[in-house]
């Protein structure tokens, strides 16, 4: 794998004792609001989280697949993507002194923040930050956004950042519940993420 093809990976990316979450009645407008509400609060206060699944990515003229490994806390994190066929693996890690990135080659790369370093490699600054919580099922703070929801009180669609991000079902992991399947596209990229498993500390 390339280190721009980790680089598109990475933007997007910044995407056992687990059951799907039964389907419940419907709620009505008001009721749904009040259920986002506390549904928001309860993702928003996990203060170190880490998901384990699988990842696709296609654009107009390239596609990559694999394993992907991804821990949060705080504002710091690491990402790790492993690809099929012996193409190798990439890391993506962030602490108080900046971004590195490590390529299958043994290349290393750093920047002061995640944007800086994936401009070097794909020319446009994305909204990387936004990632950590689009994969958590909840739209960027201080953005606007379109959401829609899935009659219980979590988000089945969001837009925002000229991205549409999709929710295709939910775990229930410690009393809150995590996207399980996220699409995340816009014009140029389209992502299919599966999550396998969260471990998250409240």
């Amino acid at each position: 794998m390339t280190a721009r093809a980790f680089a598109v990976l990475a933007t997007i990316l910044l995407l056992a004792g687990c059951a799907s979450q039964p389907s419940q009645p419907a709620l009505t407008s008001h009721e749904e609001a009040q259920a986002w509400q506390v549904h928001q609060a309860l993702v928003s206060g996990l203060d170190e989280w880490a998901l384990f699944g699988r990842i696709s990515v296609r654009t107009e003229d390239d596609s990559w697949s694999g394993k992907l490994r991804w821990r949060q806390g705080g504002e710091e994190f690491q990402i790790a993507f492993d690809a099929p066929m012996g193409m190798g693996a990439a890391r993506l890690r962030s602490d108080n002194a900046g971004v590195l990135m490590e390529v299958p080659n043994g290349k290393e790369f750093t920047a002061p923040d995640a944007e800086s370093l994936l401009y070097q490699f794909i020319g446009m600054r994305l909204p990387v930050t936004g990632l950590r919580y689009w994969v958590t099922g909840l739209p960027q703070p201080g953005m606007p956004s379109n959401l829609e929801y899935d009659g219980t009180g979590r988000l089945a669609r969001m837009q925002q950042a000229s991205w549409d991000i999709r929710y295709r079902g939910y775990m229930h992991v410690q009393n809150v519940d995590l996207p399980q399947k996220i699409f995340i596209e816009n014009s140029r990229l389209n992502v299919r993420l599966v999550i396998e498993r969260w471990d998250v500390k409240a």
